[in-house]
């Protein structure tokens, strides 16, 4: 079953409507991930979110590269669970 890596709407409760981009991302195609491991990080304006995998599973296609501008929800890989 296929599952989508997002960055959580949640994660930063006083704002729903920031944008970010990614500095950081711990994942590629064919590796192996863990609940709580942490698959990249997100610069919003003076603080980096670390954004945590939600799945166990392999990853199947990164959607995302370091510098593109994210969003809550967006999704950043799909991955086999």
């Amino acid at each position: 079953m296929q599952a989508e890596l997002k960055i959580p709407e949640d994660i930063w409760p006083r704002r729903r409507d920031w944008g970010g981009e990614i500095v950081s991302l711990y994942i590629k195609e064919g590796s192996e991930i863990k609940v709580g491991d942490v698959i990249a990080e997100v610069e919003i304006e003076k603080a980096i979110l670390k954004i945590l995998s939600q799945y166990n599973g392999k990853v199947i296609k990164v959607l995302v590269r370091e510098g593109d501008k994210v969003s809550p929800g967006s999704v950043i890989a799909l991955i086999e669970v």
